[in-house]
């Protein structure tokens, strides 16, 4: 009976470390290649003999315009009554709400993050996602494109509701000095 004799792993292994490499490095080239030029649009008047006025740049104190989500939390806690039905919850949310609108005042959520106490851990992720429909009812202006996630909070009462949320973020690159 004749055996035969394995390759060893490290020699099998040295093809998939090699194209490995090779992907990295050809993402690595792809990013760091410059955008593509723009396309000459022409000027009015070009070519007719009518002189055409040049316009002056106007400064502009954004090189870009940037947005995203902001990374640090507007903290919300407070209690509701798990067993509420829908419209008397609605009403608690809005109430705790109102306590915080300077800090919800003409600003638009990113991202929600609710833990809701009530029980067992389903029961809390249920009364999380129940106070962040009434959000998104309450103030469409605020919640209603924002990304919610629901969670269960083991270590508050029953009934706790804590709240991160993360609000949209607009502002500007400053322009590079030269």
């Amino acid at each position: 009976m004749a055996t035969r004799r394995r390759r060893s792993t490290p020699i099998l292994l040295a093809g998939w470390l090699f194209a490995d490499l090779l992907l990295g490095l050809t993402i690595i080239m792809l990013g760091a290649q410059a955008p593509p030029s723009r396309p000459a649009v022409p000027v009015a008047g070009e070519g007719t003999g009518i002189p055409t006025p040049t316009p002056s740049p106007t400064p502009s104190p954004c090189a870009t315009r940037i947005g995203g989500v902001g990374a640090k939390a507007t903290k919300i806690t407070f209690r509701v009554n798990p067993g509420a039905d829908d419209d008397a919850l609605a009403a608690k949310v809005r109430k705790e709400l109102r306590k915080h609108r300077k800090h919800l005042a003409g600003r638009h959520a990113g991202m929600v993050l609710t833990f809701g106490a009530n029980g067992a851990a389903g029961q809390g992720v249920h009364l999380a996602t129940r106070v962040n429909t009434a959000l998104r009812t309450t103030y469409p202006n605020i919640f209603r494109t924002a990304a919610t996630r629901n969670f269960h909070d083991l270590a508050a009462p029953s009934g706790s509701i804590s709240m991160e949320v993360y609000f949209v973020t607009d502002g500007c690159a400053p322009t590079p000095k030269n």
